[in-house]
């Protein structure tokens, strides 16, 4: 075979293995075609920042249910959870612990759990909190957290107002 050849005979066997497959899994959805179930509370905050921070279309976490899950190729992937537990109670974990303010809120930064993957938990009101986790193959740590903090701002911005 000559080597023009092969790369067409690579495309036509993937071709081939989308029509085999469900041809949902080969197509793009687009935000409009979103299934009801990425409605949920957690979705419904995140989707406007996932699509501000040029993440793809947000989906319910395989991780929790009470998480939001985008990917960016660039960015890697950042999981927005809901946590009925108080700030204090949600954020504990390994890493370096970093009490701040982010838009007006309590929180806390873990960094350093493992490497490539920061964590920023957003005090959403007395009794609950917001986790934010960002995880890349491709940037040490540091700048893993520096990439989530403006997320954290934007995350913090469409809060209710506690009290």
């Amino acid at each position: 075979m000559t080597r023009h050849r092969i790369p067409r005979l690579l495309a036509a066997a993937a071709a081939l293995l989308c029509a085999a497959g469900t041809l949902t899994s080969c197509a793009t959805a687009s935000p409009a075609d979103a299934a009801p179930a990425a409605d949920t509370p957690a979705c419904k905050l995140f989707r406007p920042i996932s699509h501000a921070v040029g993440l793809g279309e947000p989906s319910v976490s395989t991780v929790s249910a009470d998480g939001c899950t985008a990917y960016g190729a660039e960015y890697g992937t950042l999981t927005l959870s809901l946590d009925d537990r108080p700030l204090a109670a949600a954020s504990r974990g390994d890493g370096k612990r970093t009490e701040m303010e982010v838009g007006g809120r309590h929180a806390v930064m873990l960094m350093g759990a493992i490497n490539g993957v920061c964590k920023i938990f957003l005090e959403s009101d007395d009794r609950s909190s917001v986790e934010l986790r960002l995880g890349r193959t491709t940037a040490m740590t540091p700048q893993v957290c520096a990439a989530l903090k403006p997320v954290a701002d934007k995350v913090a911005g469409r809060l209710p107002a506690a009290g």
